[in-house]
């Protein structure tokens, strides 16, 4: 981070600083807009996966065998973040800010059965990762959880929660949400919170669904939601004429529009098209990694 970047000033969070120098209108914004639910757009889109896929081959033929189009995605994303940095603010006690690191939170998944409970977990990535890193640290952090206990120590805890009468719970809840506010939680706890990083990333297709448009939560101030849904086969006809098959992806992101307006989102999304359009330029770090406003 360069040095104009690193002090810390007043009102500036552990896991982020506030942005003194963007537009008046944005600043004013969460205050007009309280919930984040309200400022929540999303849209839908497509993308051709041919190639993801020959590229998926290349690197299974050469040994990768659980490189998966979840760690390509995600590798798009990281490098969109490191060149639109807006799309890494978040809101929180009304002011906006930069978030220091890029954290993207990813679900473990479910047993499938109606009391299951799929648990959350964050990544930390850099800016100059390449889809390697990427591949490499998400493999690496499943294999601290799967060794971990700390999953059935959550539940337990969890578990103790739920027993405690409603107004104790609320209070408690009341507690966080008002320590979130003013940014005064721990780094221990919004380190390992699903609520506080750069995006929710959930692969809806593994459990044979449409990708899912979720609604953004009050606490922490998690910006964007990306969900992938079912890889399917469609019809269309080629430069030819003729009808040819591809494989496609739908995806729906919900973001919070207090963070950046239409033309940036518009923008940034182009990037993640196409890096996924062109998955071999993630193999190597990029040229140029755009800092965030002061």
């Amino acid at each position: 981070m360069p040095d104009r970047y690193a002090r810390r000033r007043l009102t500036d969070r552990k896991d982020g600083r506030r942005l003194r120098t963007i537009s008046p209108l944005f600043q004013l914004s969460p205050f007009t807009v309280l919930d984040p639910g309200d400022g929540a757009n999303s849209f839908t889109d497509t993308v051709d996966l041919a190639a993801v896929e020959a590229w998926l081959r290349a690197r299974r033929r050469e040994g990768d065998e659980s490189m998966s189009l979840l760690h390509v995605v995600i590798a798009a994303y990281v490098r969109m973040l490191a060149l639109r940095p807006a799309m890494n603010r978040f809101v929180s006690g009304r002011f906006i800010y930069a978030r220091d690191n890029i954290d993207i939170v990813l679900s473990s998944g479910g047993s499938g059965t109606a009391d299951a409970s799929g648990m959350s977990f964050i990544v930390r990535f850099q800016p100059t990762d390449t889809v390697y890193d990427v591949y490499r640290k998400i493999n690496a952090r499943l294999d601290n959880l799967r060794a971990d206990q700390s999953a059935d120590r959550l539940e337990r805890m969890a578990s103790t929660l739920v027993k405690t009468p409603r107004f104790i719970l609320r209070f408690a809840i009341g507690v966080l949400r008002w320590l979130d506010y003013h940014g005064w939680l721990s780094a221990s706890l919004t380190e390992k919170s699903p609520y506080h990083g750069s995006a929710f990333i959930s692969d809806e297709g593994a459990f044979h669904l449409p990708p899912v448009r979720r609604s953004l939560n009050r606490l922490g101030g998690l910006p964007v939601y990306l969900s992938l849904g079912r890889v399917r086969t469609i019809t269309e006809l080629d430069k030819t004429g003729k009808p040819a098959e591809k494989k496609v992806l739908d995806y729906a992101v919900s973001y919070d529009s207090r963070i950046a307006d239409s033309a940036y989102i518009g923008s940034a999304f182009r990037y993640f098209r196409y890096y996924l359009a062109n998955p071999e330029t993630l193999e190597e770090a990029p040229d140029r990694v755009n800092e965030d406003a002061l």
